[in-house]
């Protein structure tokens, strides 16, 4: 009974998702790049979407801009390889907007969280 146990135990470790990205990470995609006013609403096209950038942290690249937006409190955040789920009202996301996740491998439904601002980064 202990060998099953220990053999399912290895088994389920490789068939586990890679570690989330840490909460206060640097974001690399604005490295170099000059922050703007904040704003509440951004408008996005279908081709764009937003990304977990840490895991309180999501962005999103329009052109020559990267849009950062900081999750509200009490949000438990998203991991690297979440699919994120939008549902914006109208074309464009805003602050309060739900964004909910589920794990890409396994299909279970994740945290969901309300977007704050977004912020502009752009090369200076």
């Amino acid at each position: 009974m202990r060998i099953a146990f220990v053999s399912l135990a290895a088994a389920l470790a490789g068939c586990t998702a890679p570690p989330p990205s840490a909460s206060n990470a640097p974001i690399a995609e604005i490295a170099g790049r000059i922050a703007g006013p904040a704003q509440r609403c951004v408008t996005l096209t279908q081709s764009e979407g937003l990304h977990a950038a840490n895991r309180s942290t999501l962005a999103v690249r329009t052109g020559k801009t990267v849009w950062i937006n900081q999750l509200q409190e009490g949000c438990s955040g998203f991991g690297q390889w979440d699919v994120l789920v939008t549902e914006p009202i109208g074309t464009q996301y805003c602050r309060g907007d739900l964004v909910r996740s589920f794990d890409s491998v396994s299909k279970i439904p994740g945290p969901s969280c309300r977007l704050g601002d977004f912020i502009p980064y752009t090369r200076g």
